[in-house]
């Protein structure tokens, strides 16, 4: 019976659709005509995502040899990846929204509304859920909202019950960052991606001072201006990357947790806040209790570029084990952390490429350092913890957030690196002998290179 009745649905839709059905000569009724199909469209993604769970809870996708259902979706539905996964992360969240599921089953929220309000849930439990359901809700109602506006509110209301997984989020958005380059047939290169928000604030402000206008008379879009000014950063045309960051003392000094602010105005974890200024320059800023500047003092970077200089003699690569990335490429990294003892000493520095000294940062309990003979050493990643179970202790809620150190080793049999003709390394630090500590410097805005 139902085989029956969706075979007559699908044939009177294809009557509305027939290529011989009456299209509309003016602008007005063809523009209402599309609202209306629109609003067709969203209750058949409602009768999708009613199903899809029950395909899910069945397995359904085993029957036709795929992995997971959104492969099967995507496959069966001639959709892209990302719209398989908007319908599946709406159909697993309906039963915990069910203002939701009744509207969008009535046709009285749109489908991308409800997506947003599906994706913004998803990482809350049951009772967060049923709080910010109405008021996700209430701002899709609202006739000068968008489905940004929805999905920017569902982040803010993650923000707010949960602020202890900010870091959590931003490691999760940095594995989920890619950047393709594939080649057309006449010869161009066809480049897409996604990037966190770190790096999107970094390509963005390396280009964009070179993607303005030049005049009048520039014909070209912005997207051919940011080509434009790529081919000059890459053709050593312009100054070095930078952008600021707004800290506290307390956060860059660790003794608060407060996140640090892009100039955009987003939020960034703390760790990755520490982790920016390892290789910044460093200014302290002084603003009154309206946030006027009052003071604004020297830059200072804690690495010296004598330092660099001499670390660049000692690596020919980026100090992570099997990592090929050229040491002149990479960041001048603090071995032991500069938060909270990491004394910025030579013997306490090395070359790490950004995305390892990003890992290294936000997993400093699963980085093993193997010091080498010449001096040098090697940091070893453990990326599968389960593999290599070196886990915090448990900590109790109300207790004071313990840092987290690399562990040391002395390796038995090193492999030295090699030091360029006329260059000698410098003493080895000897067995059990642990690298000197002091305080850090304390400053208030870094602004990154």
């Amino acid at each position: 019976m139902a085989g029956a009745a969706l075979r007559d649905l699908l044939r009177r839709a294809e009557a509305l659709t027939a290529a011989g059905s009456p299209v509309p000569s003016d602008a007005e009724t063809a523009m209402a005509e599309i609202v209306a199909w629109s609003r067709l469209i969203d209750r058949a993604e409602a009768a999708i995502a009613v199903r899809l769970a029950v395909a899910e809870a069945g397995k359904g996708h085993q029957l036709f040899g795929r992995r997971t259902l959104g492969a099967w979706l995507a496959a069966a539905t001639g959709s892209r990846t990302a719209r398989a996964g908007e319908r599946l992360t709406l159909a697993r969240q309906l039963s915990r929204l069910p203002d939701l599921a009744a509207r969008l089953a009535e046709g009285s929220v749109p489908f991308g509304a409800a997506a947003a309000i599906a994706s913004a849930v998803r990482r809350l439990d049951d009772a967060e859920a049923r709080l910010a359901e109405p008021i996700l809700l209430d701002l899709a109602d609202d006739p000068a909202a968008t489905v940004e506006d929805v999905a920017h509110a569902g982040q803010a209301i993650l923000e707010t019950v949960d602020p202890d997984g900010r870091l959590a989020r931003a490691a999760a958005q940095t594995e989920r960052q890619h950047l393709n380059i594939a080649a057309t047939l006449d010869g161009m290169g066809r480049v897409t991606g996604l990037l966190d928000p770190e790096l999107t604030l970094q390509f963005k402000t390396w280009l964009e001072p070179l993607a303005v206008k030049n005049g009048a008379g520039d014909a070209r879009d912005h997207g051919r201006r940011m080509a434009d000014a790529l081919a000059v950063r890459l053709s050593e045309g312009g100054r070095r990357t930078v952008m600021h960051v707004a800290v506290t003392e307390q956060t860059l000094t660790g003794e608060g947790e407060d996140p640090a602010y892009l100039q955009d105005g987003t939020a960034i974890p703390a760790a990755d806040a520490r982790r920016m200024a390892y290789t910044a320059d460093l200014r302290r800023v002084l603003r009154d209790a309206d946030g006027a500047l009052l003071n604004l003092g020297r830059a200072r970077r804690l690495a010296t570029t004598d330092q660099r200089e001499a670390i660049l003699a000692q690596y020919t690569t980026c100090a992570r084990e099997g990592c090929d990335v050229p040491a002149y490429l990479a960041e001048i990294d603090h071995i032991q952390p500069w938060h909270p003892t990491g004394r910025t000493d030579l013997a306490n520095l090395a070359p790490l490429c950004t995305p390892d000294n990003k890992w290294k940062s936000r997993h400093p309990d699963r980085v093993e350092i193997i010091d080498q003979p010449n001096g040098t050493v090697v940091m070893r990643f453990h990326r599968h913890p389960k593999l290599h179970p070196h886990r915090r202790p448990w900590q109790q809620p109300g207790q004071p957030r313990q840092p987290r150190q690399p562990r040391r080793q002395t390796t038995a049999n090193p492999t030295p690196t090699p030091a360029p003709p006329g260059v000698s390394h410098p003493t080895p630090t000897p067995p059990g002998v642990s690298h000197p500590t002091a305080a850090p410097p304390r400053a208030s805005h870094p602004t990154a290179a």
